[in-house]
């Protein structure tokens, strides 16, 4: 078997690798084979084509003859791939479930480091990993200093209140929790559903284990749904709280209440930047959640639009 196959007999792989793919034709062989070349090989591919027109959906029916992943197609395009992820898990032969965006990039061992995690902490039922953000060509992530371990509850939380640790591609979910947490938010979010049930996760979850090995790269300037000024809603995080209805300790729900505040705030800056309205965006910040940072961004937002803009230049400045 050369690097570049995929085990086609297995009837129970470990992995199921899911791959939305919305009009990625410029990306998708790059990243289909990144995925083949992984060292752990018992794993499936499930493409998941939504309603590509610029020739995706050709790229894929010809890996598919070839026997190197199993296709299906959605009739009506669901915003974010969350409907495609949904549906490819239904589909899915294995007990844990990865995802991968297709213009995206995971290095070769990202399957082999969530199975030696599973060694190395078994009896979890999710895994997540560090990785990389690129904007243009750069890489722009300020990675958190988090040690490979396995981590509670309440760690999570802290942490993703700080930043988002993990990532669509870098983590790893039991099936049987993705079915039991009822999925991504399909038909509700154009943008930020994957936030949101990630945060559900590390709400539902006693434990989870995390590797410090950058496995996976998020290329930002491929995502269309990112760059898309009509997704910029409100964030689906500042409906997490009446939604889910979280049951939780004081010490977690407080993370929760910051994790709230980061992303509301966050998107209001966008917006503030683009010259939108965020007055109701920021209804939605909860004093219990908040930091003197975010009363600074809070502060920040009221400036006129090119003070604004000059200090947010400054501070990238002195990030890079």
């Amino acid at each position: 078997m050369s690097e570049f196959e995929v085990n086609p007999v297995s009837p129970s792989p470990f992995f199921t690798v899911i791959i939305p793919v919305h009009n990625k034709a410029n990306y998708l062989e790059q990243s289909l084979a990144c995925v083949y070349a992984q060292t752990f090989k018992d794993f499936e591919i499930i493409a998941v084509d939504d309603c590509s027109s610029d020739g995706s959906l050709d790229i894929l029916k010809r890996h598919e003859s070839a026997g190197k992943l199993r296709l299906y197609q959605r009739g009506t395009p669901g915003p974010g791939g969350y409907a495609a992820r949904n549906f490819g898990v239904t589909k899915a032969h294995a007990s844990w479930v990865v995802f991968f965006d297709a213009d995206d990039i995971m290095h070769t061992d990202h399957l082999s480091n969530f199975h030696d995690m599973m060694k190395r902490y078994p009896g979890l039922r999710f895994y997540c990993a560090n990785y990389e953000r690129r904007v243009v060509g750069r890489v722009s992530r300020k990675v958190m200093e988090i040690s490979t371990g396995k981590y509670s509850r309440l760690e999570g939380l802290s942490m993703y209140s700080r930043d988002d640790f993990f990532h669509m591609n870098s983590a790893c979910t039991q099936v049987s929790l993705f079915e039991e947490l009822g999925g991504f938010p399909a038909g509700l979010y154009r943008r930020g559903g994957d936030v949101y049930f990630w945060v559900k996760l590390l709400t539902r979850v006693e434990e989870f284990a995390y590797s410090d090995e950058l496995t996976s790269v998020w290329c930002v300037d491929n995502s269309s749904v990112t760059k898309n000024p009509s997704n910029l809603a409100l964030h689906p995080m500042a409906d997490f709280m009446a939604r889910e209805r979280p049951s939780l300790d004081r010490k977690c729900e407080r993370q929760l209440c910051k994790i709230v505040n980061r992303k509301v705030i966050s998107w209001a800056a966008e917006k503030k930047a683009q010259g939108k309205r965020y007055d109701r965006d920021l209804s939605h910040i909860s004093l219990r959640g908040m930091w003197y940072r975010d009363a600074m961004r809070i502060l920040l937002l009221f400036f006129p639009l090119r003070l604004y803009n000059f200090f947010v230049e400054v501070k990238r400045g002195l990030v890079n």
